[in-house]
């Protein structure tokens, strides 16, 4: 009877399995997936405006929404001219880090949190020097930032530099985090940190990309 079983419940996967492929199960996942991650610019903008509003970034950028694990989520911008990849990613908290650590003699410390928080490349990072802080005028926000440069664990003599910024802002009611919490059943802060991370090997790197991408965002009317 045991074997009965078996092989009834054996020809039910062999069924479900054929019915996946014959109706193009593969090419509807696809669809989805890439309807999620590269949405028309429009409906980014509209989804993701928890980060500010990008409706005024160049159109010299452009967007595609990551699928991450865990609580925080992530955009990345290319910038077309020198193909240099910035993240806009949700920590989904405010302890993380914040704009307020910027100011502080935290912000070392608060670096080496948030590398190990989100892994945001391959490669791991060491050696985080800060070699300017600095602020940035948003539209509507003032953004405070810090350059750096860093080691490539594991490959010695390579060096990277990049910059980072962080905004504090509230998550709409309406927006994609209110959907995403709401499909997992999670509650989600009302305000949450968003960085602005960029890196690249040394002598490559653009400040200029980042820092104009984040003087693009409008923040009036966005608390």
């Amino acid at each position: 009877m045991g074997c009965l079983k078996g092989i009834f419940r054996l020809i039910i996967v062999i069924l479900v399995i054929y019915a996946f492929f014959f109706f193009n199960g593969p090419q509807a996942i696809k669809e989805r997936f890439d309807s999620y991650t590269n949405p028309p610019r429009e409906v980014l903008i509209k989804e993701e405006k928890d980060f500010g509003n990008l409706a005024y970034v160049s159109e010299e950028y452009t967007f595609r929404r990551s699928v991450t694990i865990g609580k925080y989520r992530k955009i990345t911008a290319t910038n077309k001219p020198t193909g240099q990849k910035i993240s806009l990613i949700d920590l989904g908290d405010t302890t993380t880090i914040n704009q307020a650590d910027f100011y502080s003699t935290k912000i070392d410390l608060k670096l080496y949190q948030l590398m190990d928080t989100v892994k945001n490349s391959p490669i791991g990072l060491r050696d985080i020097e800060i070699t300017q802080r600095g602020t940035i005028l948003a539209k509507g926000k003032i953004v405070p930032y810090v350059h750096f440069k860093a080691n490539i664990k594991g490959i010695p003599f390579v060096k990277v530099t990049g910059t980072i910024a962080a905004y504090n802002t509230k998550n709409a009611d309406d927006g994609i985090v209110a959907k995403i919490s709401k499909a997992v059943k999670q509650s989600k802060e009302d305000t949450s940190t968003k960085v602005v991370l960029s890196s690249r090997l040394s002598g490559n790197y653009s400040a200029d990309a980042t820092l104009d991408l984040i003087k693009s965002i409008s923040f009036i009317g966005i608390n």
